[in-house]
């Protein structure tokens, strides 16, 4: 008789979160944590963010997922939420990261929209929902300014 595979894990960040903090002990220990973003939100939140390339591999995954539940654990109290953030989508405007062929080792360990914000919903959580629209036309402008700057090369 063959043995069955173990039910593969599905990222589940309140489940995780809940699951971390359970096994926290009383005095805990002095740990530091560094994250590549904090915002101090106007309603008091503190986001923290892990910005990662839209493609990491499966260490710098596992890591981003650590983090956030080492955030979580030495913040439990205070209104503090950790992520993995990942400033553009490279599956484009309005699809889904999930549709990104390199998408599979962040999504192995982390739950899209909850753990893992991605392009639009990533400037929106750190500005508001004019903030990304915003951003691209700031771009657009530079880009054009740029652009001018640039000698053509002749043909």
């Amino acid at each position: 008789m063959q043995a069955r595979p173990p039910d593969r894990r599905i990222p589940n960040r309140q489940l995780d979160i809940q699951q971390v903090l359970g096994v926290q002990f009383p005095g805990g220990v002095h740990r530091q944590f560094f994250s590549d973003l904090y915002v101090l939100a106007h309603d008091g939140r503190e986001l923290y963010f892990e910005m990662k390339t839209v493609a990491p591999n499966k260490d710098t995954s596992t890591l981003m997922k650590s983090t956030i539940l080492l955030i979580m654990a030495l913040r439990p109290g205070h209104n503090a939420h950790a992520y993995a953030g990942m400033a553009y989508n490279p599956a484009g405007e309005g699809q889904s990261y999930t549709l990104y062929a390199d998408s599979r080792y962040a999504l192995q360990f982390l739950e899209l929209g909850t753990d893992l914000v991605v392009g639009r919903s990533f400037w929106e959580m750190i500005g508001d929902d004019q903030t990304y629209q915003e951003l691209l036309q700031i771009s657009e402008e530079v880009g054009a300014s740029v652009a001018q700057l640039i000698p053509r090369i002749r043909s």
